[in-house]
């Protein structure tokens, strides 16, 4: 059974997440894409894993655990 990390972010917008389930970005990963020049727009963030809703943890488990 996978679990959620720490470490691990998602891009939100509001609190939401904006991008597939299966898209999730080590803390390493975020660095880099700031560094290529990514840039945030209104309202998003790169929220860690675990700082989700539960509702929201709750589904990233679901499909990474099937």
């Amino acid at each position: 059974m996978k679990k959620l990390q720490s470490t691990d972010h998602v891009l939100t917008r509001n609190g939401i997440p904006v991008e597939s389930l299966d898209v999730i970005y080590a803390s390493e990963s975020v660095i880099e894409l700031f560094n290529d020049g990514f840039q945030l727009e209104e309202g998003e963030a790169f929220t860690r894993m675990t700082d989700l809703p539960m509702h929201q943890q709750a589904r990233y488990l679901e499909a990474l655990n099937s």
